[in-house]
């Protein structure tokens, strides 16, 4: 009989010249886990050296070589997620992605959550909400889909689980069959912590430079990224609680990098009217069961406490 509850899971490569807090990611998750998979691409900068330093028994290091040769190229992290998936032998596997973190409040909840349900063959993963700082640590987007926005990061991982597409979500293939499906999931009604944009304005042009999928964002990285990618609307000020894991990171932080909201566009194109108020909508009434949901939701999204929006209330946003 199987008698780990948890595997964790996290891909990563060239984690420390992208700047990723890929270390804080997997010991945010590791009390949570029996054991922990590390997929480690063939990186040339320290990041092997800083697995290394991981003094777990826990933790099994797997060494990788990215190749040029998936197509399309978007698609090597779910390849990648997958051979980690395939060793996970928890009831349930906790990915977490390089630059995706939770907080140490949350693990309790997220521990019952998984002893709770392990027996329950209904319940095929569990959902957490995207929080997406911006710039740096004291500004986030709380419109969707940086917000409103529930991804599956507890999946159980051999009943025909895989990742798919650009690695963001996975896919259940009923006894390893060729028709897959999205998996039921219920809400677990915490955040996931994402801080895949918070970088300087060169270190962001680095990243999606090595990025195994451009995207349209990617082609304005060489410009004032930060302040012209979103308008002003899209960007709130933060001022709630940080993983303990992040402390270092977040103090060591450049005050040259740290956002200026005044200096970020204010014009707004159709589309992002729309989703401001998509958004507003979705902060009064909750998340429609959309088709365009990676999962099928058992049960209800749970309500969360939410700081006012401010930008969001009222139309005068949309003007």
């Amino acid at each position: 009989m199987n008698n780990k509850l948890v595997s964790g899971l996290t891909i990563i490569r060239n984690g420390v010249r992208l700047n990723y807090p890929f270390m804080e990611a997997i010991r945010s998750a590791l009390p949570l886990c029996d054991e922990y998979i590390i997929v480690a691409g063939d990186s040339d900068d320290e990041t092997l050296d800083h697995l290394a330093s991981l003094d777990d028994p826990r933790i099994r290091i797997i060494h990788t070589r990215w190749s040029p040769d998936i197509t399309p190229q978007k698609c090597l992290l779910a390849q990648q997620t997958n051979i980690g998936l395939g060793l996970c032998s928890g009831r349930w596997c906790l990915y977490l992605q390089a630059n995706e973190v939770l907080h140490e409040d949350s693990l309790p909840q997220l521990h019952s959550l998984m002893e709770r349900h392990a027996d329950n063959q209904a319940v095929e993963a569990m959902l957490l909400e995207r929080l997406t700082l911006w710039s740096d640590y004291g500004h986030y987007i709380p419109v969707y889909p940086r917000r409103f926005k529930y991804t599956a990061r507890i999946i159980r991982p051999n009943i025909g689980t895989y990742s798919i597409r650009d690695g963001m979500s996975f896919a259940i293939f009923d006894g390893f069959s060729t028709k897959g499906r999205y998996p039921q999931s219920i809400d677990s009604g915490i955040d996931l912590y994402r801080y895949g944009y918070v970088h300087s304005v060169t270190q962001q042009a680095a990243k999606f430079e090595s990025a195994v999928h451009k995207t349209e964002a990617s082609e304005k990285a060489g410009m004032d990224y930060y302040h012209q990618n979103y308008p002003r609307q899209f960007i709130a000020r933060y001022d709630g609680p940080h993983p303990q894991v992040m402390t270092d990171r977040i103090a060591a932080y450049p005050a040259e990098d740290v956002l200026d909201l005044a200096r970020c566009r204010t014009r707004l194109t159709l589309g992002e009217r729309k989703r401001l108020l998509e958004s507003y909508l979705y902060g009064q009434t909750g998340l429609p069961q959309l088709s365009r949901n990676r999962f099928k939701l058992l049960g209800s999204l749970q309500a969360k406490p939410r700081p006012a929006l401010g930008i969001l209330q009222g139309t005068r946003a949309l003007v």
